[in-house]
């Protein structure tokens, strides 16, 4: 993953989760935009003063959350059905899942296809942290965390979706 489709990625993770907008309402000149930044098609200044736009005309309001607390000790990620399409709007649900430490994660394949669960680092490398088997319709994953941080993750199959976990 090359190093502007994997900032773009984090980008994309921070947008939604700050901002608790939805995948459905990203205007497509926004897409493209994104789209022609990670071709190197526009500068990395055009990019960023699209967001900057953004920001400024209230299209994206950046907000502060406190993390969720899970009764149980356990929190869930859904995989949606349509996940797997690269033009579809189906990220990770919750796309930033808030916890405390202790918590144990499980992750639900929803989608018609096999989805894999793979732990990286910031830069979207991959790291041994967690890491599930191609799960199948109905599938979980389960991973307990122990330790504060941003977990990002994403799938080997389908490497534009991307996730995190951020543990307090």
């Amino acid at each position: 993953m090359n190093n502007k489709i994997a900032f773009f990625s984090i980008f994309v993770v921070f947008l939604f989760a700050a901002n608790l907008a939805h995948a459905e309402s990203v205007p497509d000149w926004v897409k493209n935009t994104a789209k022609f930044w990670t071709e190197g098609k526009i500068t990395d200044t055009e990019f960023l003063n699209a967001i900057k736009f953004l920001i400024e005309k209230n299209i994206i309001q950046v907000e502060a959350k406190p993390a969720a607390k899970p009764a149980s000790g356990v929190a869930n990620v859904v995989i949606p059905n349509g996940n797997a399409e690269v033009g579809n709007a189906g990220f990770y649900i919750p796309l930033n899942l808030q916890v405390t430490s202790g918590t144990t994660v499980v992750w639900i394949n929803d989608d018609n296809i096999h989805h894999t669960v793979q732990s990286q680092d910031e830069k979207g490398n991959v790291v041994s942290l967690f890491n599930s088997k191609a799960l199948k319709t109905g599938e979980r994953f389960a991973y307990k965390f122990t330790e504060s941080g941003v977990y990002h993750y994403f799938c080997t199959i389908h490497p534009w979706r991307v996730g995190l976990v951020t543990v307090y």
